[in-house]
């Protein structure tokens, strides 16, 4: 049976964290928790999905993330732009998880066969038969 540690040791090194040249050892450790949070987050909705890698870079004032998750047979990249490393993590992180959805629901869509709407509507409610 896998501890809780080894899983969170294997989580860590499925995160790729890379920041700006500036940032401290402070930096590294609390950006890299939080974009693990954001990580474990949408795997426990959407399932352990390959590797993840997050950049962090200040751009004309404010911080610029990219996000990528490469998976198996595809790779995901998404961008957010905010006014400290964690908010533009956020953006890019919230970005593509809309992205998840929207292509779970299309490869649910793919999957399930069109059943053509038979039968009466019932208290408003229609039923499928």
């Amino acid at each position: 049976m896998e501890t809780r540690c080894a899983r969170q040791r294997a989580r860590r090194t499925r995160v790729e964290l890379q920041l700006y040249r500036g940032a401290g050892d402070r930096q590294y450790r609390e950006l890299g928790a939080f974009v693990r949070y954001c990580v474990s987050r949408l795997e426990r909705e959407f399932g352990e999905v390959g590797q993840w890698s997050v950049t962090i870079e200040p751009s004309g004032g404010a911080f610029a993330s990219v996000v990528s998750l490469h998976g198996d047979a595809h790779v995901l990249a998404s961008e957010g732009v905010g006014l400290d490393g964690a908010l533009a993590a956020w953006e890019a992180m919230c970005k593509l998880e809309q992205s998840l959805r929207e292509a779970r629901v299309q490869n649910a869509s793919n999957e399930a066969p069109a059943r053509p709407f038979r039968g009466s509507l019932v208290g408003g409610v229609g039923r499928a038969g």
